[in-house]
């Protein structure tokens, strides 16, 4: 009697154990995740500007987005620390049109991008305090006029 209900205990398990693996699993309450960004390719205007830039350039400007800190970051038109922080993150490119799949950077920054290149990547003027004015000599002040007396 013993092995009778020894048996039917693994049997029981065997089939929980079974009945377990085979069953469906529970969605996963997380959002899918959108396909690769790597997938999806830069237009053709961002390649066709992207020509415009000599193999010199292009390796500059390579460097600067996969190597720069963010204040280098920042020395390209319309990029400011969110920018920055998102190509950081977004790195490494293996190409410069790669930039545009950064949350925030389209054609025009990528066009703005590729004219900074273009002109030896300008260092932006530092903005030191604002030149002072010339302060206008206070005006001088009349003295009140006497009153005449009159007798």
């Amino acid at each position: 009697m013993k092995t009778l209900a020894s048996i039917l205990t693994i049997l029981a398990l065997g089939l929980s154990l079974t009945a377990a693996e085979t069953a469906p699993k529970k969605k996963s309450t997380t959002k899918p995740k959108a396909p690769a960004a790597e997938a999806a390719q830069p237009s053709a205007k961002v390649e066709a500007v992207a020509k415009t830039l000599t193999a010199s350039q292009k390796t500059k400007l390579l460097t600067l987005l996969n190597d720069g800190d963010e204040a280098a970051l920042m020395t390209i038109p319309n990029v400011g620390k969110t920018r920055a922080a998102a190509i950081k993150k977004a790195r490494p490119f293996a190409d410069v049109t790669n930039v545009t799949k950064v949350e925030g950077i389209g054609e025009a920054t990528f066009a703005e991008m590729v004219a900074h290149a273009k002109a030896g990547f300008p260092q932006p003027e530092k903005k030191d305090e604002p030149a002072t004015e010339k302060k206008k000599a206070p005006a001088k002040k009349k003295s009140p006029e006497k009153k005449k007396e009159t007798k």
